[in-house]
């Protein structure tokens, strides 16, 4: 286990409110992790996609890092780039009943 990893159970634990801002990234990190995933699965580097996607390496890692939010469009080219399909898909919340 790593040094971030004990120290980011030990905020879960002793922190109420690590969690919820925890929690509520969860989307993000989910976008960043297929971005990653869909790359390495394609045996790319960052600057191969950056090639690919006709832009600088420091725009990948940027996505890749989770410091920008990327339009459909960027997402779109993000895919194309690794030879991987986009899929968005809505899913009810588990905490919010359908209107009406």
């Amino acid at each position: 286990m790593t040094l971030l990893d004990k120290l980011h159970k030990d905020w879960i634990k002793k922190r109420p409110g690590y969690r919820a801002a925890y929690d509520g990234l969860e989307e993000e990190f989910a976008i960043v992790s297929a971005m990653i995933e869909a790359r390495e699965r394609a045996g790319l580097t960052q600057a191969q996609v950056a090639k690919r996607m006709k832009t600088t390496q420091t725009v990948v890692a940027r996505l890749e890092g989770g410091r920008t939010r990327p339009s459909t469009r960027t997402l779109e080219r993000f895919a194309h780039a690794t030879g991987a399909k986009l899929r968005i898909v809505f899913e009810q919340n588990k905490s919010h009943r359908a209107l009406g």
